[in-house]
């Protein structure tokens, strides 16, 4: 009996088939399709130059990103803006940077824009202006 179930499991390894899921140039079989990454940029923290940033690392694949193009979204009253460019936005600028694994949400007021006190959501310090926003939704597109 033994022998017979080891029998089927050999038998049943064998025939399976492994697909081959890497991406790359020297794989005709590789899905091209694109690929979404859903983000909530809710954790800002301002450097020294006066701009916020919310870092997401290691999100991207660099398999998945090599020769393929990473385009982010901002996703806002039922409007998809990309913004891996510059875009007003509530009183400053906002948009996206990535590098081959990391993407980076960056809002800056405008020189413009007077200084309002905002409800602080995420910050290690109790009294500091806050963000017009408490938490963004993006989403990168790899294609």
């Amino acid at each position: 009996m033994a022998m017979i179930a080891n029998a089927l499991i050999i038998s049943g390894l064998t025939s399976c088939k492994k697909e081959d899921l890497s991406s790359g140039p020297g794989n005709p079989s590789a899905s091209t399709q694109p690929s979404t990454i859903n983000l909530v940029a809710g954790r800002w923290v301002k450097n020294t130059d006066g701009i916020y940033v919310s870092t997401f690392p290691g999100i991207l694949s660099p398999a998945n990103t090599s020769n393929r193009t990473v385009k982010i979204y901002l996703l806002a009253n039922g409007r998809e803006t990309q913004i891996n460019h510059s875009i007003p936005f509530m009183g400053g600028d906002l948009w996206a940077t990535n590098t081959e694994t990391d993407v980076r949400i960056n809002f800056r007021f405008s020189e413009q824009t007077p200084i309002q006190l905002y409800p602080l959501v995420h910050s290690d310090a109790p009294f500091a202006l806050g963000l017009p926003f408490s938490y963004l939704v993006i989403k990168a597109v790899i294609e």
